[in-house]
């Protein structure tokens, strides 16, 4: 049985690991894992487990929200981990794919694309959840149409760029070409919402020539495969074998339809957004390479017995058409072929090329037309993809050519295997050598681990001060005409002590460097030749004369006039500047590595080569990896990080740390009751088989944690044993729970343990949001009755002056319209109550106690008002009866005796009347008295007192 993980091998030896590695191959398990380190064997042919391809769309979700090695080793794995660390972390991440040529790094970066491309439509994370619901449908529209349009051309542009940039070589159908750092933009939502598209050193000298059994860029032969019998006849294309740049062979790739690519390649251009005509422009120019190729420059002796050139006159017809396809004319194209302008005091003079030189300057036209067209695409790629002011974090994925050793090592790859020791001395910084120092640096019990360091080998390339190969040769190729026997010379002097620099014994061109792939040999012939590209300013001039649009956009040179003055830079000066460039950026992300393994040399399915894998297994320090890993801390972190994110699972650390240090409180959450190891991690894999053969399913670790909750609180565990406790954090190295405390950092050893945390982590989130929401709700509450007690103010006292307007209105007058004023303004208040005063409102209770109260004090006070106007009116009564009665009294003491006897006869008559009247009503009385009896109202008073008196 084999092993997913290369750190859990009984014994760690160089054999053990390949015979690992080959017995995995056989059963098509080509992934395998050393800690988080991807290695991946290029099987040559398409994997299907269980009916569906190994990369399956329909696979992405197992891999979603998993840590790495709850999931089988895959690309979508360390898709997933990048992903994962940049939504948690908030910080850059990159993904370095390395290996030899061959070994499949371009396959597995288009997995790792097409994972995050397909995850990163999805919210996973609550901010993305919040910002969804806060933004209207429309911006919501604009947002998934922008992150749409960037993942259709991130994965359409792949094939565009293959396309010009990838050619089958001995070693790989389908090899890189150039350098490609993909970087791609993400929201604070990890959604991608632009990118960007990094190129480094195009093989441009694969256009001229290629070796032995090799294609030249996959373009050519789609073109000329693909293209319309129309289009064919209007740029004069044969097939492949009738042009010197395709070595005129008509080679395939097996399994590859060259047909069917070139119109593929159409639809690909198309939704990356290159326009029809555009298109057309670029096979136009394609084709104008080709004419060119066929273009042979013939020795002549000028009229001064000087040597010089001219065009074989059987190949002027491929010249013309060439010229008539690039918009100049034939002539001028001839002339800058066979000869150069020079400006000597202030007079320009012509002066002939040789043939060798003629034919060096088209070359140097061609690569510079194709160089630029590749350029040109992958500016528009970029144009269409680019968005840095909605970036937030990014994740770069890098695809580079592999370590090579061919037959014949020329200039390239030279500088391919320079930028292979580049990533090889970063792998070894960020992994080996930094680890090891780190552990020093914080005080942590560590025994060294040898590996060999290969910045030696970097040094003798690029060394400044050394000088090393790249700056003496630019220091040479300074001096005008200079051969190869002096340059080879100097670097055999330079170097004589240098151990990495092997002389050859025989002498010629030829030196050889001891890589840490193994020892490549050089040929120095054509190395000035390829660093100073001799692409004229007068080329550019001429070519701007172009009559063709696309052409002079393609060939405008945007230096300025001093910058032109300068002898240009050379093409290794530019490559190291672009290298330390990348290198840089790359120390600034946090790095996940895929190693790429190349099982033999004949591209044969299923077939290792033990001795081959054994090599790259020295050369990718694998071995040591191992070592490094086992005996060392899968995370480390310091102490107020680690708080910052696991200080939840402790109530001695949340919801803050108060009376000790930092480190203190580390170890108190680490050794906390409820925190500990969840055994038995079970990848996904193992659920799925177990679940497939009709087993239980094993369980997973927050299963495990739940049980061990609900066994702890005496509650059922759904037919579940209970498993063994879990295990406790403790600084012993034996434990999986170990844990080491250096001088600023804790360390955790195993990846269970730090998956457990992030498990109990995961468990108390939802607990920590409750509390939140319930303190939001509450200060929402306390807001809104803040609100509601302002109003409520505001109503009562309005309510308050209605009350005495209306009470005072009502003392004053009883007509019917006040009541209707009144009965308007009640219904006038009920509104505004109902409007402010909800049903289920704790004010509106409030409110109604108060109507009650109110109620009970108006009618009270209505009731001591009715007292009090009872009694004012007895008063009244009694002070008037009391007046007449005075009045009356005081009237007789004061009247005559003569009026008195009138009087007390009047008072007869009237006695005589009333006694003769009894039988009537007393309406009669009333009316004998007011008419016949009384003549003012003196008379009326006094027949009234009389009645008064005398009536029974």
């Amino acid at each position: 049985m084999t092993v997913s993980d290369l750190i859990l091998l009984p014994q760690v030896s160089e054999a053990e690991v390949v015979n690992e590695l080959s017995s995995r191959y056989q059963a098509n398990d080509i992934y395998t894992y050393i800690g988080p380190v991807l290695i991946a064997v290029n099987p040559y042919k398409l994997i299907k487990k269980n009916g569906k391809s190994l990369y399956d769309e329909s696979l992405i979700e197992d891999f979603s929200g998993r840590e790495i090695h709850e999931n089988d080793p895959h690309p979508f794995a360390i898709a997933e981990s990048a992903y994962s660390h940049m939504i948690n972390f908030k910080a850059n991440q990159c993904i370095l794919i390395t290996g030899e040529s061959g070994s499949g790094k371009t396959e597995t970066s288009k997995h790792v694309l097409q994972y995050i491309a397909n995850i990163s439509t999805k919210a996973r994370t609550r901010l993305a959840v919040n910002q969804s619901r806060k933004l209207s449908d429309d911006k919501k529209h604009a947002i998934d149409k922008v992150v749409n349009n960037v993942r259709r051309i991130l994965i359409r542009a792949n094939p565009v760029l293959e396309a010009f940039g990838n050619a089958q070589t001995v070693r790989n159908n389908n090899s890189s070409r150039f350098g490609k750092y993909m970087l791609l933009q993400m929201n604070p939502s990890g959604q991608v919402v632009g990118g960007f598209v990094h190129n480094y050193l195009l093989e441009k000298n694969r256009v001229i020539t290629q070796a032995a059994g090799e294609r030249n860029f996959h373009c050519f032969y789609n073109l000329l495969a693909g293209a319309s019998k129309a289009d064919k006849a209007e740029w004069h294309l044969e097939d492949a074998t009738k042009y010197a740049f395709l070595q005129h062979e008509q080679r395939t790739i097996h399994g590859v339809n060259d047909r069917t690519e070139f119109a593929d390649l159409g639809h690909h251009m198309t939704a990356v957004g290159i326009a029809d005509d555009d298109q057309r422009q670029i096979y136009q120019q394609l084709a104008a390479i080709l004419h060119l190729g066929n273009v042979v420059f013939v020795s002549q002796v000028d009229a001064s017995h000087n040597p010089c050139c001219a065009i074989d006159p059987t190949t002027k017809q491929s010249l013309q058409l060439a010229a008539k396809l690039m918009g100049v004319s034939a002539d001028s194209l001839e002339d800058m072929f066979t000869f150069k302008s020079l400006t000597i005091n202030r007079s320009e003079m012509r002066v002939p090329l040789t043939a060798a030189q003629g034919e060096k300057v088209l070359h140097s036209v061609v690569r510079c037309v194709y160089d630029n067209i590749f350029t040109w695409l992958v500016e528009k790629v970029n144009k269409g993809i680019h968005n840095p002011s909605r970036a937030s974090q990014t994740v770069g994925i890098l695809d580079i050519y592999g370590f090579e050793i061919f037959h014949e090592n020329l200039f390239e790859q030279l500088c391919i295997n320079y930028v292979n020791e580049k990533l090889q001395q970063l792998f070894i910084s960020q992994t080996l050598q930094s680890e090891q120092l780190e552990y020093k640096r914080e005080g942590i019990a560590w025994v060294n681990i040898q590996f060999f360091n290969n910045q030696v080998v970097c040094d003798l390339i690029e060394d400044a001060k050394m000088p090393g190969i790249f700056p003496l040769l630019d220091e040479q190729c300074a001096i005008s005409q200079t051969s190869v026997d002096v340059l080879m010379h100097r670097f055999n002097e330079t170097y004589v002590k240098e151990p990495h620099f092997i002389k050859s014994r025989v002498k010629g061109s030829v030196f050889s460097v001891r890589h840490y792939a193994g020892v490549v040999e050089y040929d120095l012939s054509h190395f000035a030749e390829a660093n100073i590209d001799s692409f004229f300013t007068e080329l550019y001039t001429e070519l701007q004369k172009s009559s063709n649009a696309f052409v002079r956009n393609l060939l405008k040179d945007e230096r300025s006039n001093k910058e032109k003055l300068k002898r240009p830079p050379s093409t290794s000066f530019q490559f190291r500047a672009q290298v330390n460039a990348l290198v840089q950026d790359l120390n600034m992300c946090n790095p996940h590595y895929v190693r790429c393994i190349k099982p033999n040399e004949n591209k044969i399915s299923g077939s290792i080569n033990k001795q081959l894998v054994t090599a790259q297994v020295q050369c990718l320090g694998l071995v040591e990896n191992i070592r490094v890993r086992r005996a060392g801390f899968c995370y480390r972190e310091t102490y107020a990080t680690f708080l910052h994110r696991y200080k939840i699972l402790s109530r001695t650390s949340w919801p803050a740390v108060h009376n000790c240090s930092s480190r203190q409180a580390t170890v108190e959450l680490l050794t906390a009751e409820d925190v500990g190891v969840l055994p038995s991690l079970q990848p996904v894999s193992a659920q799925r088989e177990a679940e497939a053969n009709g087993q239980q399913r094993p369980l997973t670790p927050l299963e495990v944690y739940h049980m061990h909750l609900a066994a702890k609180n005496n509650k059922p565990t759904d037919g579940h044993e209970v498993p063994q406790p879990i295990i406790r954090f403790k600084e012993d190295i034996e434990s999986l729970g170990c844990f080491s405390l250096g001088r600023n950092k804790v360390f955790i050893k195993h990846p269970a343990a730090l998956f457990s945390l992030e498990r109990l982590r995961q468990d108390k989130l939802p607990q920590i949001a409750k509390i939140i929401e319930d303190a939001w709700v509450r200060r929402l509450l306390r807001a809104r009755l803040a609100k509601y007690a302002v109003v409520f103010a505001d109503l009562n006292t309005r309510y308050s002056a209605i009350r005495d307007n209306l009470q005072d209105r009502l003392m004053r007058r009883n007509g019917a319209a006040d009541k209707a004023t009144v009965a308007g303004l009640y219904s006038h208040w009920d509104q505004l109550a109902s409007k402010v005063l909800q049903p289920s409102s704790r004010l509106r209770s409030h409110l109604a106690a108060g109507e009650v109260y109110n109620a009970a004090s108006f009618l009270t006070s209505y009731a001591k008002r009715n007292a009090a106007v009872r009694h004012l009116n007895k008063v009244k009564k009694a002070v008037q009866v009391f007046s007449s009665r005075w009045k009356g009294r005081q009237t007789r003491r004061n009247m005559s005796p003569d009026l008195a006897r009138k009087c007390y006869k009047a008072m007869l008559g009237i006695r005589t009347e009333f006694e003769r009247c009894a039988p009537y009503s007393s309406i009669y009385i009333y009316i004998y008295i007011h008419r016949v009896l009384c003549d003012d109202d003196l008379d009326i008073i006094y027949v009234y007192i009389y009645i008064s008196i005398v009536s029974p």
